[in-house]
């Protein structure tokens, strides 16, 4: 079985299970760590159990799990009282950082310790590791709020706003999963994609450049894969049976490893 651990509002997370099919792929939610059937023993984490979509599985029977989740919020969760939700949202989220960390299958993208589903880099953090690693990037400035007395009321919005981030359009988007790269054939990208999702230590990467005259250049980058792409599905199944310890069934039937 695979695993996709997102928000029960993530279409992408629903479409990944209906296209592998319910007997391959189930859904995980932040409301099935509210339920009873977890178990989890740290000397042998094979020996765990978790609750996906509100069946108890055993941790042995995971092949791969695809986290599509950066963090449990207060919003996300429903079935504990209001007040309690802060707290809950950040036990959970260590929970799961260490549960993902010690899964003995294949887990796109293993935890960081700023996100669950690998390292929450600004899109400022990206363009520097690009331009580290030689890559052309788009030119990004953030430009901050004017300083004022501390009056205990600033105004305004308390964020800064960034220029250079993509407008309109998707770019040239190139999903890196283990060693292979979608997308971006034409235009040569693919060595570079490999490259920044290495420095960032990931193995799944949708990394999105431009085309700027007769050259290419970065934009950004993100650990979200595109759910509506059949080669990313496929290619995210081959991941998991070229990586995983069996083979992923592709009859729609779960198993036992």
């Amino acid at each position: 079985m695979i695993v996709v651990l997102a928000s029960p509002r993530d279409i992408g997370a629903r479409r990944l299970v209906d296209v592998w099919g319910a007997g391959r792929a189930r859904l995980l939610t932040v409301d099935d760590l509210s339920r009873p059937g977890w178990r989890v023993h740290t000397e042998n984490p094979a020996a765990s159990r978790a609750v996906v979509s509100g069946e108890v599985v055993e941790a042995g029977e995971l092949v791969g799990v695809v986290t599509r989740l950066p963090a449990v919020t207060a919003g996300e969760i429903r079935r504990i009282r209001a007040q309690d939700r802060d707290y809950a949202a950040s036990e959970m989220s260590a929970f799961l950082n260490y549960w993902l960390s010690v899964l003995p299958c294949p887990v796109l993208n293993p935890p960081a310790p700023s996100g669950l589903c690998g390292p929450g880099w600004r899109p400022e953090q990206w363009v520097l590791t690009a331009r580290r690693l030689g890559v052309p990037v788009r030119p990004r400035s953030r430009e901050l709020p004017p300083y004022l007395p501390d009056d205990g009321n600033c105004g305004g919005s308390p964020g800064s706003r960034a220029h250079g981030s993509p407008s309109g359009g998707a770019g040239i988007q190139v999903t890196v999963i283990g060693d292979r790269c979608i997308g971006g054939e034409a235009h040569g990208v693919a060595g570079p994609a490999k490259a920044l999702a290495a420095a960032a230590g990931v193995p799944m990467l949708t990394t999105v450049f431009e085309e700027h005259g007769s050259d290419v250049r970065f934009v950004d980058a993100h650990p979200w894969t595109n759910a509506f792409d059949l080669r990313v599905t496929d290619a995210l199944l081959d991941h998991f049976e070229r990586f995983g310890a069996v083979s992923v069934p592709r009859s729609g039937r779960s198993v036992t490893r």
